[in-house]
């Protein structure tokens, strides 16, 4: 009798095989941040960062935009734009964009991924922000954003990254008076022609 019950639970559940959940599709780690899912992209952890002393942002600021982007479609994809209508008047990317490989995990450093710029107002600690990623094939995904202060974990994370610093006056460029001064190469001499 229980051979007979064994094998009629076992053909109840032939074809109910459960296939292996996408990358950050089933199940996440809990988070402060906003999360989605866009036609295959994973958007995990989304954070705008203010300062440490958690003040509100300023009217006219911008804000770095953390987050996970993970692409369980079957060909790459690329984030190509960034916006927060209403609330931000633009947003800058590195490289005009980000790419997004098969299933590899975009974004887990303490760079942010985008710059929120020109806030239209101030911008409380705490508060969410309407954020919206436009994916070159996956379309436009929409999430309510936190804006959290740069304290805890968070104060792990990378401001925007800025232009490259000029020249010191200190630099190889711009010698401290009275230091030694390495020669420099100097460029072979070419003969002249000769008629």
């Amino acid at each position: 009798m229980l051979l007979v019950a064994a094998l009629a639970l076992t053909a109840c559940s032939c074809g109910n095989e459960r296939l292996a959940p996408e990358i950050g599709q089933e199940e996440m780690a809990p988070n402060d941040g906003g999360n989605g899912f866009q036609d295959g992209i994973a958007i995990r952890n989304v954070i705008l960062v203010g300062d440490s002393t958690g003040k509100a942002l300023a009217s006219g600021a911008g804000a770095p935009l953390h987050m996970v982007l993970i692409n369980n479609r079957t060909a790459p994809d690329r984030l190509v734009a960034i916006s927060a209508p209403g609330v931000f008047h633009g947003a800058e990317i590195p490289g005009g964009g980000v790419d997004l490989p098969v299933r590899q995990p975009v974004g887990t450093g303490p760079v942010p991924v985008a710059l929120l710029t020109g806030a239209s107002r101030q911008l409380s600690v705490g508060g969410f922000v309407p954020v919206e990623l436009r994916f070159q094939q996956a379309g436009t995904a929409r999430l309510q954003v936190p804006v959290m202060p740069a304290t805890e974990w968070r104060a792990t994370l990378s401001p925007w990254p800025s232009a490259p610093a000029a020249p010191s006056p200190t630099s190889p460029l711009n010698p401290t008076p009275g230091a030694p001064v390495s020669p420099s190469p100097t460029a072979p001499v070419s003969p002249s022609p000769t008629d």
